[in-house]
């Protein structure tokens, strides 16, 4: 026993649970054999040299898991119900010994996940946590901590969230977007990437045929790719998604859904004009197939009035609308909310309900009430303001310090600036070299992996101060 048992008594893990794991591995190893009797605690404590305690600690954590077994007058045994027959069957090849079944992450998920810890970064297009309304969400989330009765609040929820978020959403939505809709029609998420998994879960089987945009999100694209859907590209101009072409595409395919972000094109941030929005409902009516419309900064238009979401026309429920407060607060907050028909939300809410019980219910009662109180529109129009600012002002200093090295056409919404590098510049190296200067900025290949020719990238500047924009564009210009 004292070869055994090896105590080493300045590991974290403490000296009871060390004896206990090192009793089974040698049960279960067959060195120790069903039926034996162990020395009593004593005898084992003076073996060991420690506390008769700490052995009695070891002995009844191992009685309590089914290792052990006390015979009454007789003494403390391996329980006889681990047999020849048990132990047999653990003992494996020394080859396969003690693993399971080689895992190969598919071709399709490998892609890299930049987390930005740079001082100075041109991101996707996110938001300046310095500018969201923390304070008052911290208010609001201690309430909805402590006020009222908090069984229903620490209790499981609605899978489709909080219907108190739920009836101030529907409200938001029509006063902002036009949308008239109950709170059935609305199912709290975590994000637009979530709406996106259940709405494939719900209505896209594998082999299914879908349509994307050529340019697109690419965590849409994987995700179709991933539950075994056809991706057709419908080509991109400089009114976004060609619906023209849409057109000659679904005489050659039975599309079962397209997905778009006809407010701000993405990655190009162009506006699809009402004439094709028109176009792209009717074609969705005529061949039967669902929009999966994602308005992922819907709010952050320039230039005048953002454009009506598809979903507030007539679509006939072929169209399933996706939004985020990702934008408007931060990404660090996963809340988002995906509107359509009341069936066909209760449909994703129940595949919902098989990966994710419900959301966070607090935070969803907090950004209720900053919606009620109108905290959250009060700090998106102050906002806006800055973040146009903050776009004129990279215009300018992308003109002025870098004119022959790239071009763009200023956007008239969002929160990045398509960017268009010379040929003779590789983005990739330039961004590799760039970080080692503190600066974070997409090498462009996540937006165009697959039609590289084009060296475009996507340079965020509603994170950034002025003063850091200028810092960027600085290194930049060193660099090239």
């Amino acid at each position: 026993m004292v070869e055994l048992i090896n105590i080493d008594k300045e590991n974290e893990k403490p000296v009871f649970r060390q004896i206990a794991d090192q009793l089974i591995e040698n049960i279960q190893a067959g060195t120790i054999r069903a039926g034996a009797k162990l020395p009593g605690s004593r005898k084992l404590a003076e073996l060991w040299g420690v506390h008769r305690k700490t052995v009695l600690a070891a002995l009844d954590e191992l009685i309590n898991q089914g290792w052990l077994e006390t015979k009454p007058g007789s003494g403390t045994f391996i329980a006889m119900k681990i047999g020849a027959e048990s132990i047999t069957e653990l003992q494996v090849s020394e080859e396969n010994k003690g693993k399971a079944a080689k895992v190969e992450v598919p071709q399709i998920l490998k892609r890299n996940l930049h987390l930005t810890k740079e001082k100075y970064h041109l991101d996707d297009g996110l938001p300046d946590p310095r500018l969201a309304p923390v304070s008052e969400l911290s208010r609001a989330y201690k309430t909805a901590l402590t006020a009222g009765n908090l069984y229903p609040k620490y209790t499981y929820a609605d899978t489709k969230g909080h219907l108190y978020l739920r009836e101030v959403l529907a409200d938001y939505l029509l006063k902002t977007r036009a949308l008239e809709v109950s709170p059935e029609q609305i199912m709290i998420t975590r994000g637009v990437t979530q709406a996106v998994y259940l709405a494939i879960q719900a209505f896209v089987s594998k082999g299914d045929t879908v349509a994307m945009p050529q340019l697109n999100w690419s965590s849409a694209e994987i995700n179709f790719k991933y539950h075994g859907a056809t991706v057709v590209n419908v080509r991109v101009d400089k009114e976004g998604l060609d619906v023209e072409h849409l057109e000659e595409l679904c005489q050659e395919h039975k599309f079962k859904m397209l997905y778009v972000t006809p407010h701000h094109q993405y990655p190009t941030t162009v506006i699809m004009p009402a004439y094709r929005r028109v176009k792209l409902v009717q074609l969705a009516r005529k061949y039967g197939f669902y929009i999966f419309e994602d308005d992922y900064d819907y709010d952050f238009h320039y230039t005048s009035h953002p454009i009506m979401p598809l979903a507030s026309t007539n679509h006939g429920d072929f169209v399933l609308y996706a939004g985020s407060f990702t934008k408007s607060i931060s990404p660090v907050f996963r809340l988002g909310y995906l509107v359509a028909h009341k069936d066909q939300i209760d449909l994703m809410s129940r595949v919902r309900r098989l990966v994710d019980r419900q959301g966070d219910t607090l935070l969803e009662l907090a950004v209720a009430e900053l919606l009620k109180l109108g905290i959250v529109q009060r700090y998106l129009r102050k906002n806006k303001k800055i973040y146009e600012q903050r776009r004129n002002y990279f215009s300018e200093l992308l003109t002025e310090q870098l004119d022959g090295c790239l071009n763009f056409e200023k956007p008239m919404g969002g929160m990045s600036i398509w960017t268009k590098f010379n040929d003779d510049i590789d983005l990739i190296k330039l961004a590799e070299r760039a970080l080692k200067k503190d600066l974070y900025f997409s090498d462009g290949n996540q937006h165009c992996g697959s039609y590289p020719g084009l060296n475009s990238t996507r340079l965020g500047f509603a994170s950034s101060t002025e003063e850091e924009l200028e810092t960027a564009v600085k290194i930049l210009k060193s660099l090239i």
